[in-house]
């Protein structure tokens, strides 16, 4: 049970950590929310991935290094927080944070593009450092937590 709490962990974090990708779309017609409503809309997408991922890592192994967790970090788990940033990204950010917003998801796609080269690369915490540490800044809550 401890090898796949440790596991668990591991994927929850990451997936904290992607899920700090918010942004928006600078053509979108919608009024902007404000900071409070924009940080409920991007936890609540955060909060679905965190549910995915834990059905994913139920099931492997505790072993970054395994096979089966290698397939598993490129095939499910990459393409998830792909999705999920493009969801955050779809966001419209408050007015005047666009520039706060669109720095933390190009941290995020730097991060994921390093987790794309070398899948392992989810397991080490400087990985998605700096996305975390703007979204923390951001005031997320569950993303980047």
């Amino acid at each position: 049970m401890k090898k796949k709490s440790l596991l668990l962990a591991t994927l929850f974090a990451a997936t904290a950590l992607v899920a700090t990708g918010c942004g928006g779309d600078d053509s979108s017609d919608e009024e902007a929310p404000t900071k409070a409503a924009y940080i409920e809309q991007a936890d609540a997408v955060c909060t679905s991935t965190l549910t995915e991922i834990s059905a994913i890592a139920e099931d492997l192994p505790n072993d970054i290094n395994s096979p089966e967790v290698q397939t598993a970090i490129t095939e499910e788990v990459l393409p998830r927080y792909q999705d999920e940033l493009v969801e955050l990204r779809d966001l419209t950010p408050p007015e005047g944070d666009e520039d706060s917003t669109a720095s933390i998801y190009d941290a995020v796609e730097e991060a994921l593009q390093k987790v794309e080269d070398d899948p392992s690369a989810l397991d080490e915490e400087d990985t998605f450092s700096d996305a975390n540490q703007q979204a923390q800044d951001y005031g997320l809550e569950v993303c980047g937590s």
